[in-house]
């Protein structure tokens, strides 16, 4: 994982952890639609970061003037978007929002130990 940013690094650990929390999950609960909730969470997490940080790179190379903008945009959408992914699973009998909840955490879960763990090191991040 050497010479990647903080953001890259957390995309790799991020699926690992969602497997192993899928597995305990299921494990502990036996019950799929505990599984299908975080997952429901975690995949749209991952989908909208990857969304923010490939559209933040595009606009800082190209036009980096109007990235606090964009920033204030793609803020916006992900949290309206979230609120949807989570009123979906408050009105759905079979999900858990409080799972689904925690998938969409789950980035943010995540990034904090790879950041501390990344700046412990040491490791020079390279630029967007």
């Amino acid at each position: 994982m050497k010479n990647r940013d903080v953001i890259e690094k957390t995309f790799l650990v991020a699926w690992p952890y969602a497997l192993v929390f899928s597995a305990v999950a299921y494990l502990i609960s036996k019950d799929v639609n505990i599984v299908l909730s975080f997952l429901l969470g975690y995949l749209s997490s991952m989908m909208l970061h990857s969304m923010n940080y490939r559209l933040m790179k595009a606009t800082f190379k190209s036009q980096p003037e109007t990235i606090k903008t964009r920033q204030l945009l793609m803020f916006f959408a992900r949290f309206v978007f979230m609120g949807l992914i989570i009123y979906v699973a408050f009105v759905s009998e079979r999900l858990n929002v409080y799972l689904t909840m925690v998938g969409l955490l789950t980035f943010v879960i995540v990034s904090v130990p790879v950041t501390l763990i990344t700046y412990s090191r040491g490791e020079k991040n390279d630029e967007l």
